[in-house]
């Protein structure tokens, strides 16, 4: 009767384990789903996601926004995000001047901005409509 219960636990704690799994986010498929439309998705993967995910070294930016965990918060903290991210944007605050003269590549290139910007707009009307 001990063996089956010890064998009863193992399995509940593997198959806990292994549905856990299926909810995690895949590196290098972070953000899935209609919210972000694939041209943003790209954008934030190789320009955002570096800082601002589980996977960031600057608990500052995982503070102020992590990408995965947007589309589940409220809509009303979603356009106050994004309406900060806007901002950020259009004072080109991002990224950090500190972080592009290390990383280079991580710079916004001007048609990466406007469509950030773009989506980031017409995506808070969307949700205040």
């Amino acid at each position: 009767m001990k063996r089956n219960s010890s064998v009863l636990i193992i399995m509940v704690v593997l198959i806990g384990f292994f549905l856990l799994q299926g909810n995690l986010p895949v590196p290098g498929n972070e953000i899935q789903g209609s919210f972000y439309k694939s041209d943003v998705k790209t954008v934030i993967d190789n320009k955002c996601y570096g800082c601002h995910s589980v996977k960031g070294k600057s608990q500052d930016a995982k503070d102020a926004l992590m990408w995965d965990s947007l589309p589940g918060i409220s809509t009303r903290k979603i356009v106050a995000t994004l309406d900060e991210v806007i901002e950020v944007l259009e004072k080109n605050d991002m990224p950090p001047e500190e972080t592009v003269k290390k990383f280079p590549q991580m710079a916004l290139a001007e048609d990466e901005k406007k469509i950030l910007l773009s989506w980031a707009k017409a995506k808070a009307d969307s949700l205040i409509n």
